[in-house]
């Protein structure tokens, strides 16, 4: 009897022990030393992700360890996700694996710093910042215009030179908003989607009065935006900041070109992408995207019968052959399968010129025939792609010489030619200010 006992017990744990999970052996930590401090490569990864301090201290070593690791796939994931073209192994997954089995973090981290003047520079003014531990705020009050006098000007004048701008000493009174000031507020304004009417409103005491915690908040979202970008700039790219409306060509010694642009609405945002321009389109054809069709094109045909057809629209229907007259469709119910073309000319959505470029979201940069937009301030307008108020500076530096052709061209270019669609909502100008845009499609809470 006691033997059956026995056998019974054995046997029940030996099934235990195979049901049980095996034991998870201890999670390796590889960014602290013995004495529980961040090591070499700890710092240098800190110093890319630039956790939340408060946060991390939350946490044991062994799940800050975790979370700089994980985080750190994380932004290769979305290094991944952002790169339309192949990733060198050092930029991707690959890489991290082969520097983590070969005991070279250290080295590996060194390159993947990125290597921009912008990213520097913000680097220094989120620094700064912590070291700051008073600003002057704004009292709070109405609208004041140039020319009038308010309590509020004496600390915006001391507000302005603690964020590094160099003001002229008043002519008249000090609490006067005169022409230098107002010129200020007008740049800020401009930054920052405003109407650039150089008067001190509601909207500008806010802005200036973030303190320097939320400053640096922003300040650390924008600075791993820039860790999608290929870490060695190249000798010469394109940056187009989509909440700042703006284009800008680099080469090897600075900025060479800027340019407003024209991005995405919110409800079709302009996405966040790397590729290159493979070709010039010259007088291009346009063809809407199904969702173009719907959203816009269908609703304004059926408004005015004429609409596609004064704008040199054709359409094209399955199985039948060549072009067909948007006056013989029946627009209450069109066809399955039907697709509109826009022929070049004048009218053309694309304008002149189109720059085609490697991504599946079928967005590209283009010129457009209605220059009226770029006077507005706040410029999220478009499908997505990104519309230039300078198309012709823009192709004659990338080398081509302008083309008088009176039909479609397709040029291709001399070499590729890196486009980098980004979101920074802060960066630094060129007198070595601090500035920031509207979160317009409101990113840095998602961060």
């Amino acid at each position: 009897m006691l033997s059956l006992k026995l056998s019974l017990k054995l046997s029940l744990m030996l099934l235990l022990l195979v049901l049980m999970p095996p034991l998870q052996a201890a999670e390796r930590i590889w960014w602290h030393n013995e004495n529980n401090e961040l090591n070499e490569a700890g710092q240098m990864l800190t110093e890319l992700l630039l956790p939340d301090p408060a946060a991390m201290n939350d946490l044991s070593l062994a799940e800050r360890d975790a979370w700089l690791s994980r985080e750190w796939r994380r932004v290769l994931a979305q290094r991944a996700r952002f790169a339309q073209y192949p990733l060198a192994p050092d930029q991707a997954e690959a890489g991290f694996e082969q520097a983590l089995h070969s005991g070279e973090l250290s080295a590996y981290l060194r390159r993947q710093l990125p290597d921009y003047p912008g990213y520097r520079q913000l680097k220094q003014h989120y620094q700064a910042l912590s070291q700051i531990k008073h600003i002057t705020p704004l009292p709070p009050g109405g609208e004041v215009r140039p020319g009038e006098r308010d309590r509020a000007i004496p600390a915006l004048r001391q507000r302005l030179t603690e964020l590094g701008y160099s003001l002229k000493a008043p002519r008249g009174r000090a609490d006067a908003l005169d022409r230098n000031l107002s010129d200020i507020l007008k740049g800020l304004q401009q930054a920052n989607g405003l109407a650039p009417n150089g008067r001190l409103t509601a909207d500008i005491r806010t802005m200036l009065n973030r303190s320097p915690a939320e400053l640096r908040q922003e300040l650390r979202h924008n600075l791993r935006r820039w860790l999608l970008l290929p870490p060695a700039a190249p000798d010469q790219y394109l940056l187009v900041n989509i909440p700042a409306y703006r284009l800008t060509l680099f080469n090897s010694t600075g900025p060479t070109l800027s340019m407003k642009v024209i991005v995405g609405r919110p409800d079709w945002p302009t996405p966040e992408l790397g590729t290159h321009i493979r070709a010039l389109k010259v007088n291009p054809d346009w063809t809407p995207t199904a969702n173009i069709i719907r959203e816009d094109l269908l609703p304004a045909q059926r408004r005015d019968r004429g609409f596609l057809s004064r704008h040199g629209f054709g359409v094209w229907l399955p199985g039948v052959a060549g072009r067909q007259d948007p006056g013989t469709i029946d627009w209450q119910q069109p066809p399955a399968g039907m697709r509109l073309v826009q022929a070049p000319g004048p009218d053309n959505a694309l304008g002149r010129f189109k720059f085609e470029m490697n991504n599946p979201f079928d967005i590209y940069l283009h010129d457009t025939p209605d220059k009226r937009p770029f006077a507005e301030a706040q410029r999220a307008l478009s499908h997505g792609c990104v519309r230039l108020a300078e198309s012709d500076q823009l192709v004659q530096n990338l080398g081509w010489s302008l083309p008088e052709y009176k039909q479609t061209r397709i040029l291709p270019a001399h070499r590729k030619i890196p486009v980098f669609l980004v979101y920074f909502t802060a960066w630094v100008d060129e007198g070595g200010r601090l500035v920031t845009s509207p979160d317009i499609y409101n990113k840095n809470g998602m961060s």
